[in-house]
């Protein structure tokens, strides 16, 4: 859950089998470390501290907790359906890929590297086309 978004568990630093005295003493180690007391001048002291405040609240009620852990729970097999939604059509024959968008660049690379190619390697070639290209319409 970590890389996809911070978890009130992930704030706190504790796995989410820890009990309430570790959560407890987990919260006191960060409050006694970022408290804007402690941390003069710092302008995300007290937003790291509400952080903190917030996430120990609900960890250490036992209700917000279990309602907590419902809800990452269904987030997570949310991201799992939508997962498994996204492999699906990416399996659909009905919903492929326009590969004509692939061909099409291609052939412009083909046409890119060919002129290049023309232009470097063909005798005189850059001279004609540079003569072509200064003479002013009539």
């Amino acid at each position: 859950m970590s890389a996809q978004a911070a978890t009130y568990y992930d704030l706190l630093r504790v796995s989410r089998r820890e009990r309430p005295d570790g959560v407890r003493a987990a919260y006191r180690r960060l409050a006694q470390k970022y408290h804007p007391d402690k941390m003069q001048g710092s302008a995300d002291a007290q937003r790291v501290m509400a952080a903190l405040n917030e996430a120990y609240a609900v960890l250490s009620d036992p209700e917000r907790r279990a309602l907590y852990d419902r809800r990452i729970a269904d987030a997570q097999i949310e991201r799992r359906r939508a997962h498994l939604s996204m492999l699906a059509r990416l399996d659909d024959p009905g919903a492929a890929w326009p590969w004509y968008l692939l061909f099409a660049t291609i052939a412009f690379a083909a046409v890119a590297i060919g002129i290049s190619v023309y232009k470097n390697y063909v005798p005189g070639a850059t001279a004609a086309v540079t003569f072509a290209a200064s003479r002013s319409p009539r």
